[in-house]
């Protein structure tokens, strides 16, 4: 999926339907190739090395080290621009999240315009309308979602490239039993 022109991947769909676990497998595969040992890929799989791997996944705050959520978020992301380079693999869970998403947002989208400015290599996974439409728009990003079954209103985990993914955050809420009162109010 990522070569050339399409060097990052923007992940969007449902919660619970499989863009972390994709995000942490591409980092494990990774890791597990750069360490010499056996991936489980298809045969005509190809995959290249990378000289830095940087991740920020999950919630590293603290109140210690005075970090919020969002700023620990924010010093990783300092870290990547500073860091990563051409020869990079970027993997970042919920982009832009853990504040108000409207600036939250906006920052995470001059974040990514500098990481694709750097033609590093990644993998994004964001809820963030106006992150998927940059992706559309910009050349080096592509969209890629998680698979839903409306019928059922479940995940497939299945990953589909060159299209943006919904939430289902109302469909979601139906199916587990929020009142539909609440749903229409929202």
């Amino acid at each position: 999926i990522l070569f050339q022109d399409n060097r990052i991947l923007m992940l969007s769909g449902p919660n619970a339907g499989g863009k972390s676990i994709t995000l942490k497998s591409v980092g494990l595969l990774q890791l597990m190739l750069q360490a010499g040992m056996l991936v489980p890929v298809d045969p005509i799989s190809e995959m290249g090395i990378f000289e830095d791997i940087f991740a920020d996944i999950g919630d590293q705050q603290s109140i210690e080290d005075e970090l919020s959520t969002y700023s620990s978020r924010l010093a990783n992301m300092k870290v990547f621009m500073e860091n990563a380079n051409k020869n990079s693999l970027v993997l970042i869970d919920e982009f832009g999240s853990g504040t108000d998403p409207q600036i939250g947002g906006a920052i995470a989208e001059a974040i990514l315009s500098d990481l694709n400015k750097k033609q590093i290599f990644g993998v994004i996974t964001t809820h963030y309308s106006k992150l998927k439409i940059d992706a559309f728009k910009t050349k080096g990003i592509i969209n890629g979602s998680m698979i839903f079954d409306k019928d059922t209103l479940s995940p497939t985990y299945e990953l589909k490239v060159g299209r943006p993914g919904s939430s289902y955050a109302f469909e979601i809420g139906e199916k587990t039993g929020l009142d539909p009162k609440l749903l229409a109010y929202a």
